[in-house]
């Protein structure tokens, strides 16, 4: 176990400006150093954390209360990977009342639906920031983190559930049926004779939502100029195609587009963070120094900036294996 309960409370309060993206920081660099067995155990605090009052008082990071919190994070984590395993429901994440009211904070929430959405809501960001980070890190990590936090993740909250229960964030990307149409039974309304077979069902010319691509292209392109404003937006592109010209057909039509600028789940801010969360442990100066920039025209600030790259550090140096070629110092900051 590489996240003991003294660190999870230190990720949550050690810095107060990262209070709503601590987890989501730490997910995106956990999926990149390839320890996906620890977003479990980040996830369940969070569930639990998220539910309290924002503080700057760090001299919580002692608080045993806290601790024991994290600790039952930790342990509920595991019990419900064991259930997953014999194929029960999962139930919903509590705060145990033994020290319910012992707690530093105050709660934000008071009516089960208002927890329930909270918590929808953190459980959405979580898978997308692991989906985004397939652009960052590669489909295998993602693959892998996504498949453990399913084990881990609530019934009630999970994406095949939430459409029922109308308080809740619906969470992901559009449905295929957005981009190809299909009727209730999941066949494509146009059997003509250019309809051909797909691994995800039947397609043809006239059943491809033109529309809703060009809106993702065209969003595609807003968030670029967003992150890369000025002449850099155009600058880079322009080095892409000229080092491949598919680079850039990926990037843009496959990685910025579609995935990247979707904000309906991780605004453009908790994006470009976990973002940047993603580069520092991969040492890739060029690109972090980009999106450093790109995060601040998008709203975060240099103090959020300054904390989630100690936060990535300390998630570095507990999992062990991470090097920089100049060392921490040599890391771009803004």
């Amino acid at each position: 176990m590489i996240l003991t309960a003294e660190r999870l409370v230190r990720l949550a309060y050690k810095y107060p400006s990262l209070h709503n993206s601590w987890y989501l920081i730490a997910c995106a660099c956990l999926t990149v150093v390839n320890q996906p067995q620890e977003i479990p155990s980040v996830f369940h605090f969070a569930l639990r954390q998220q539910l309290l009052e924002s503080t700057t008082d760090t001299s919580l990071l002692t608080n045993k209360f806290l601790i024991q919190m994290a600790q039952d994070s930790i342990s509920s984590s595991t019990k419900y990977k064991d259930l997953t395993a014999v194929g029960v429901n999962l139930p919903d994440i509590l705060i145990p009342y033994s020290y319910y009211d012992k707690l530093p904070l105050k709660f934000k929430y008071s009516s089960s639906d208002d927890i329930l959405a909270c918590q929808s809501q953190i459980a959405a960001k979580v898978r997308e920031v692991i989906l985004k980070s397939v652009a960052l890190a590669g489909l295998p990590k993602a693959i892998n983190a996504l498949m453990i936090l399913k084990t881990v993740t609530p019934t009630a909250m999970k994406p095949s559930t939430l459409p029922v229960r109308p308080c809740i964030v619906k969470p992901g990307h559009v449905p295929s049926s957005d981009i190809v149409g299909e009727d209730l039974n999941g066949t494509n309304f146009d059997q003509s004779a250019d309809t051909k077979e797909t691994i995800d069902g039947p397609i043809s010319p006239s059943s491809i939502n033109v529309k809703r691509i060009q809106e993702d292209l065209y969003r595609g392109s807003e968030f670029w100029n967003a992150i890369y404003t000025s002449k850099v937006n155009t600058r880079i592109k322009r080095q892409m195609v000229n080092a491949y010209p598919d680079l850039w057909y990926f990037a843009y039509h496959n990685v910025y587009s579609p995935l990247l600028s979707f904000t309906e789940v991780l605004s453009a801010r908790e994006t470009s963070m976990c973002v940047v969360a993603s580069l520092i442990p991969q040492d890739v100066n060029p690109q972090l120094k980009g999106h450093l920039k790109g995060a601040y025209n998008v709203g975060v600030s240099k103090e959020e900036l300054s904390d989630l790259r100690d936060l990535v550090f300390d998630v570095c140096d507990w999992t062990g294996g991470v090097t920089w070629a100049d060392g921490k110092e040599g890391v771009a900051k803004l």
